[in-house]
């Protein structure tokens, strides 16, 4: 199974499980009294995930093509994001080629907005990966985030530290034999992440699919490996997926265990699903923290820019100001010289 018609399964199932609301949201909401601290004052950092590995079949609003992703990331931008996201679903074993394909759709919003924090996903085939990783190797996966760096365009680059298996379970509550697939980052690919972002002065977006994963951020954080400029996106799934945590403020709370008093920037968000249907949009705000939105996350909700909208909507309410621009690029403290405002 490829990974668009897997996803497709995901945002399928996703719409299903929506309508049945099989996932812990608001039930657990009283929860949050117990969490709730006073208010922050601090930024939110608003990330949008643009396309992902929707398609216009799922949904005829995602962007796809390079001018239609360069498009949909100005206007974002323009509507008050923080960070936009993007795959261009182009992965090749020629680097050259997914390098291009970026390339393509970052240009013209580079140009608009010369300092947007920008990131890439990785050169993934998941057809590959899963069976052999020998034939699609770090320097394949990774390798170009380096050209995209070097050319001005990918100021921020995505840190996967783990390694998880996802699927939607079947009709048993299993795992199916042919409808799961691995995904994450091994040893190699952190390597190259790390060196290039320490050498060119990249920010790094950090995923978080499971506890496991964190363990990962805080062994690196206490030995001072993190580039400067790294956040985290911590991701939630319902209870019809395999691998992460649901999406309770239980949850949210033990990662947030995990990272206490280190200084770290973080968001959640949540699979297939809209993030502020569940506690914990409002339960990052509260705490400090920010949610990401988008069409990659929830891949048959409303318009990028629809959603953007809602988001705002939400922290207008909790009262934390958004940071956008050359701003947010101080905030994350990314030292990357082509978009780092001069003194």
């Amino acid at each position: 199974m490829n990974r668009r018609k897997f996803l497709e399964t995901v945002v399928a199932a996703g719409a299903t499980l929506a309508a049945s609301r099989v996932f812990a949201g608001p039930a657990t909401s009283g929860m949050r009294s117990n969490f709730a601290f006073k208010k922050e004052d601090t930024p939110v950092i608003l990330e949008v995930a643009i396309s992902g590995s929707t398609t216009k079949k799922v949904n005829p609003a995602v962007p796809e093509t390079a001018a239609e992703l360069a498009d949909e990331a100005i206007k974002c931008l323009d509507a008050g994001a923080t960070i936009v996201h993007a795959h261009t679903n182009k992965p090749s074993d020629n680097v050259a080629k997914a390098v291009q394909a970026y390339v393509d759709a970052f240009t013209p919003v580079r140009k608009k907005h010369p300092h947007a924090i920008l990131y890439p996903t990785a050169n993934f085939d998941p057809a590959v990966y899963h069976k052999n990783r020998t034939v699609w190797p770090p320097e394949i996966q990774s390798g170009h985030y380096r050209p995209l760096a070097e050319a001005g365009l990918a100021n921020m680059i995505l840190l996967d530290t783990g390694v998880v298996p996802l699927a939607v379970y079947d009709k048993n509550g299993m795992i199916p034999q042919k409808g799961f697939w691995w995904y994450g980052f091994w040893p190699g690919d952190n390597k190259i992440v790390i060196d290039t972002c320490k050498e060119l002065g990249c920010g790094t977006s950090i995923s978080v699919f499971e506890p496991g994963w964190m363990k990962n951020v805080v062994a690196m954080a206490r030995a001072g490996t993190l580039p400067r400029g790294s956040k985290l996106n911590i991701y939630f799934a319902d209870y019809g997926f395999a691998g992460m945590a649901p999406p309770i403020p239980e949850a949210l709370q033990l990662y947030l265990h995990m990272i206490e008093g280190l200084d770290l920037k973080w968001s959640v968000g949540l699979v297939a699903h809209d993030i502020m249907d569940t506690p914990l949009a409002r339960m990052a705000l509260e705490r400090g923290g920010s949610f990401r939105v988008g069409l990659e996350d929830w891949g048959r909700g409303p318009s990028n820019l629809e959603q953007m909208e809602r988001a705002k909507e939400l922290i207008n309410k909790v009262g934390r100001p958004i940071v956008t621009g050359a701003e947010a690029i101080k905030y994350l403290d990314i030292p990357f010289a082509a978009t780092r405002p001069k003194a």
